[in-house]
């Protein structure tokens, strides 16, 4: 596929990232030579759901880990539930420029399409089935699908659910009681939103406790460790983004099992 546009608008919370958004990325950079992510802010995610699973400077920072996304724009007029207003601004910037804004999943009729007159009345065209025609699951259901054989390790297993250039998404299962290498990664940042049971986070100076429907975000470089304190497996998703994605960009500093580096 061609690209067509300079830039490519895409919109949403992205709490938490998931492979139906990196389809969407994927896709959207194949059609033009920038990627802007409008990213709704903390008051739209409340109204929809509640409460964020991730705060909108955390989503901010792993979002800009993606090579392919250009920029990174946090919503503060969203209260109408549209990103009108993010598309008005961003528009006024860039006005000589060719801009598209991008819907996928199951957005396919411009009249369901809250943003359609704003774009129409700024010559920016609607694109369809960016990412694929039909809804990807989220992140809740990803643990239903691998790409690879089961890894087993010391302190439990993983399998790859999805990857691509730039990324890679595990399902980590950790036993009861078990608890992986204190450790870093040169290359790599990481997020992890836990699906099952209850862990204990080592990051860098600090420690903490995460259940059911917590996340965390590792930067690349910071010292980490994830530890099982309860009586069923732990399980969780973990986003990789980095430049090069490798088992061997692992520095173990201590570990349990005798693989310390």
């Amino acid at each position: 596929m061609q690209k067509k546009y300079d830039y490519a608008l895409l919109s949403g919370g992205f709490d938490p990232v998931h492979i139906g958004h990196l389809a969407m990325i994927k896709d959207a950079a194949k059609i033009a030579d920038n990627v802007v992510i409008l990213l709704n802010s903390d008051e739209w995610l409340t109204r929809k759901k509640g409460k964020p699973f991730m705060n909108e400077i955390q989503r901010a920072q792993i979002l800009e880990e993606f090579e392919s996304i250009s920029q990174v724009i946090i919503q503060r007029n969203d209260k109408d539930d549209s990103s009108n207003h993010a598309i008005k601004d961003f528009y006024n910037t860039k006005s000589q420029k060719s801009i598209c804004y991008c819907n996928g999943g199951d957005r396919s009729k411009e009249n369901k399409i809250r943003e359609a007159e704003t774009c129409k009345d700024l010559n920016i065209d609607l694109v369809f089935g960016v990412g694929g025609v039909h809804k990807i699951e989220s992140s809740s259901n990803l643990i239903k699908n691998h790409l690879a054989e089961i890894e087993r390790r010391p302190w439990g297993s993983y399998h790859i659910i999805a990857k691509g250039q730039g990324y890679q998404i595990k399902e980590i299962n950790i036993k009861p009681q078990k608890k992986q290498s204190l450790q870093r990664h040169k290359n790599r940042s990481e997020y992890w939103q836990i699906i099952n049971g209850i862990g204990m986070v080592y990051l860098e100076d600090t420690k903490f406790q995460l259940e059911k429907g917590d996340n965390i975000y590792i930067p690349k470089g910071d010292i980490h460790r994830l530890e099982n304190i309860g009586e069923k497996i732990l399980t969780l998703i973990e986003i990789q983004i980095g430049n090069n994605i490798s088992e061997d960009d692992i520095e173990r500093l201590e570990d349990d099992f005798g693989r310390a580096d």
